[in-house]
């Protein structure tokens, strides 16, 4: 349980998650800071703010000599997935040793939280592993997130520990979407696949947060070692982007058969060949067909599944898009 006395040190705040988590954190009121290479997104977060970088060890210890953290969240990572060299994720994995190491040296930390992803196991024919240890990493970003977890189990901490794996996580802040799919969506340009359910499991990153939060005030028994994917419950993703496509233009998603998908993804394989840039291409075509969901309701009994309406989350998004958010976003000014 998190007392007046704890105070909390989260790298990699200034993102998406980070932004949500301290805007929860200053509602709960609780001591944090954000020790981040990058300033804010949100302005009214720079108070927060303190300038670092997981790869510099020199700041790492400054860091946590200042503030003395009881708690850390180490949310600070890249978490994309446009390279296939494991030399580009060097911050997740040497980055989440360093964070790791400091810690060690510290017998003030009572728990650490980690950020892993869903991608570190994805199996078509057993899609949930059987041990949290067990790994299928999907993506050269799984493999780096399975090197994290595999330091993490490993390296001997004498703190309660925590893993989590973030699921599809959506929502306001997200700096990406509005600019994507959600953009493709408002303008009517994007059509789904065939009328088969494809089952994802998607984590509305305000319900994530919360999910976080009760698993820094759970027992030892429940925190502890303990590995969680956070996210709702796995339905079928034309759920999720029909209510998309409702909210921002009053219409359904049109669907139609995989086929046209397959035939415009073997041409942009061929136009990207030779550098051209296509919407549509294999890896992306078989996203949108394949079922990708996690045993997220092991959390949900255990933490709370919060605000599961995907209308209202949709609504509340948008609303931040339209309001808050239209600056970052050239198109929806």
């Amino acid at each position: 349980m998190i007392t007046k006395d704890d105070f909390i040190l989260i790298t990699g705040a200034s993102g998406f998650i980070g932004t949500n988590l301290i805007e929860l954190f200053e509602q709960k009121g609780y001591r944090f800071v954000n020790y981040d290479k990058a300033d804010v997104i949100k302005p009214n977060q720079h108070k927060y703010w303190y300038e670092g970088n997981i790869m510099d060890k020199k700041q790492l210890v400054e860091a946590f000599a200042k503030f003395k953290p009881s708690i850390v969240i180490h949310l600070a990572a890249r978490t994309d997935t446009l390279s296939d060299k494991l030399e580009d994720y060097i911050e997740n994995t040497e980055g989440t040793e360093n964070v790791v190491n400091e810690i060690m040296k510290h017998d003030y930390v009572k728990h650490a939280l980690f950020a892993s992803t869903q991608y570190v196991y994805k199996d078509k024919v057993v899609p949930f592993s059987l041990k949290d240890d067990c790994y299928a990493p999907h993506t050269i970003y799984g493999v780096s997130k399975k090197m994290d977890e595999e330091y993490i189990r490993k390296c001997g901490m004498k703190c309660k520990w925590t893993i989590f794996r973030p699921c599809n996580v959506w929502g306001p802040w997200h700096m990406r979407y509005p600019n994507e799919l959600w953009k493709f969506i408002a303008k009517g340009m994007y059509v789904h696949p065939s009328h088969k359910p494809v089952i994802r499991t998607y984590a509305y990153v305000k319900n994530l947060v919360k999910q976080l939060d009760a698993i820094m005030n759970a027992s030892d028994e429940l925190a502890d070692k303990k590995t969680y994917y956070l996210g709702d419950m796995p339905i079928d993703s034309y759920v999720w982007l029909n209510a998309l496509s409702q909210e921002t233009r009053k219409k359904n998603i049109i669907r139609i058969p995989k086929f046209f998908f397959y035939s415009g993804a073997v041409i942009g394989d061929f136009l990207r060949f030779f550098g051209i840039k296509f919407p549509l291409y294999s890896m992306r075509y078989r996203n949108m067909i394949e079922d990708f969901y996690a045993p997220s309701n092991v959390t949900i009994s255990l933490f709370g599944a919060f605000e599961q309406s995907y209308e209202k989350n949709v609504k509340e998004t948008i609303d931040w898009l339209r309001g808050e958010g239209k600056e970052f976003f050239e198109y929806w000014k």
